[in-house]
């Protein structure tokens, strides 16, 4: 039912070379409509393949809650922790308040490592980078080099002529202090998954 779309590319390519990419391109154009039914049928399936019990909806609860917190922090206290969440969750008190207490305070225990940190860090600066270096820089930048009179939302197109080019300037400096911020701490998110 399932087939593997990396095996089938890659037997692809090794077939038919760079031919068979505007093949591919041409197939997911026309049938995504069938890739999404695939995809729906997939998820119910694995979704039935599912064991419904209450202990093992618990274990998986259990087993997700555990995963929001840093590896060094599980391997100390990962048994203990489990053991406490599996008695609330009993005792029936296993609800929202205990999922939100345990997002916090995974938050805050990511924020006490140094790895941590910096792998947060570098997972903020990967999501909003671009949009300082793209939408409020390049975009401004290619409108005002080709005379365009659209502003649409960019920044530095509604600001007087003679601030335009410094805040695109500013813009994309700040984008790509981001992005540098990211790829340096990018060992750490390896270093911390």
């Amino acid at each position: 039912m399932s087939a593997d779309l990396p095996t089938i590319y890659s037997k692809a390519f090794e077939r038919w070379g760079w031919k068979c990419v505007p093949v591919i391109v041409a197939c997911w154009i026309v049938l995504w409509p069938a890739g999404v039914v695939w995809l729906a049928v997939s998820l119910v399936a694995l979704y039935r393949a599912r064991d419904r019990s209450e202990q093992a909806q618990a274990e998986r609860r259990i087993a997700r809650m555990l995963s929001w917190y840093p590896p060094h922090w599980r391997a100390r206290y990962g048994e203990e922790f489990s053991e406490v969440l599996r008695e609330t969750i009993r005792s029936g008190q296993g609800g929202r308040r205990l999922t939100l207490n345990v997002a916090r305070e995974s938050n805050a225990a990511w924020w006490q490592s140094a790895t941590g940190r910096r792998g947060l860090r570098a997972v903020w600066c990967w999501s909003l980078c671009w949009l300082p270096l793209v939408t409020q820089g390049l975009v401004p930048l290619i409108i005002k080099l080709s005379g365009g009179t659209a502003r649409s939302w960019f920044l530095a197109l509604y600001l007087p002529a003679g601030l335009q080019w410094p805040v695109i300037a500013f813009m994309l400096i700040a984008g790509l202090v981001m992005l540098a911020v990211a790829v340096r701490g990018t060992p750490a998110l390896r270093q911390a998954g």
